[in-house]
């Protein structure tokens, strides 16, 4: 049973009859963020340093670099594809789980950094982080866990693109010690996979949480001696999983996707699940 009402996963409003997410508006802010890094740069103006976090925190009251240091960074041939990809995986979990879900994860995520440096100052390495690079990561990781099987280019399932990325980013920073950068990263990615699990757990009653996987497998299983069912009964009780989705094919065609409830969500993703491993077979 869904927690969250259904106006959570709609658009803001709409302009020009494109609908706008909170996704639209952060997908903004963080273009503008890369620009006037481009131009703070040009200028070799020292005021990026407010924007940056570092250990120890000076001044004290900076809070805002808890965040801020996400929104710079240095902006090369892939700055475009890092801003698309933040639009796809972030509008991909607004309008699956809600403005309010994304909201907390993207918060997550960019306190990633700063704990990750307090740590290591902790240890007596001193640490200063800028850009966005383990956030776009814990992002993926997060959209991965969401959609596991959903193909990317129609052939490879997003969860082996996730773990491919994952791991040619670590082998980028692993040669050259790097050793904070890593660190970040894969605890960004951690805190993505690990909210998003506890979201799906949220959002729908019959999701089977990792201790209950954990638990079960030590439960020892109790087996009955059940009558054969007559062929009859057999496509009674099996009901054709095309025909079950019609009605929400006909919604989706009607009123476009967003109009879908979680619930109906959550239904649609098992029929493309049940139709791809039929495929399989």
């Amino acid at each position: 049973m869904a927690r969250y009402c259904t106006g959570n996963h709609q658009p803001l409003g709409n302009w020009n009859n494109i609908p706008i997410y909170l996704t639209t508006i952060l997908t903004a802010v963080f273009a503008t963020g890369l620009a006037t890094t481009v131009v703070l740069l040009s200028m070799g103006s020292p005021a990026l340093v407010w924007f940056a976090f570092d250990m120890p925190l000076v001044p004290a009251w900076s809070i805002w670099r808890l965040l801020s240091y996400v929104l710079i960074g240095q902006v090369d041939l892939f700055t475009p594809f890092a801003i698309l990809c933040f639009y796809w995986w972030s509008v991909g979990v607004e309008t699956h789980l809600g403005r309010v879900i994304l909201t907390k994860l993207l918060l997550l995520l960019a306190l990633v950094g700063p704990a990750v440096c307090v740590v290591w100052w902790a240890f007596g390495v001193p640490t200063a982080i800028a850009g966005s690079y383990a956030f776009i990561g814990g992002l993926l990781v997060a959209f991965a866990t969401l959609y596991p099987n959903t193909e990317v280019w129609g052939w490879i399932p997003f969860k082996w693109f996730a773990f491919a990325c994952l791991v040619c980013g670590s082998l980028m920073l692993l040669p050259q010690h790097r050793w904070i950068e890593l660190s970040e990263l894969w605890a960004a990615c951690a805190v993505g996979f690990g909210y998003m699990r506890y979201a799906k757990e949220m959002e729908h009653d019959d999701y089977e949480s990792p201790f209950a996987q954990f638990v079960s497998r030590f439960r020892r299983p109790k087996f009955r001696v059940l009558p054969s069912p007559s062929p009859r009964s057999r496509r009674v009780e099996e009901p054709d999983e095309i025909e079950s989705i019609d009605p929400l094919l006909d919604k989706i065609a009607r009123s476009g996707m967003t109009s879908l409830t979680p619930k109906e969500r959550a239904r649609l993703e098992k029929a493309r699940e049940a139709l791809l491993k039929k495929d399989r077979e």
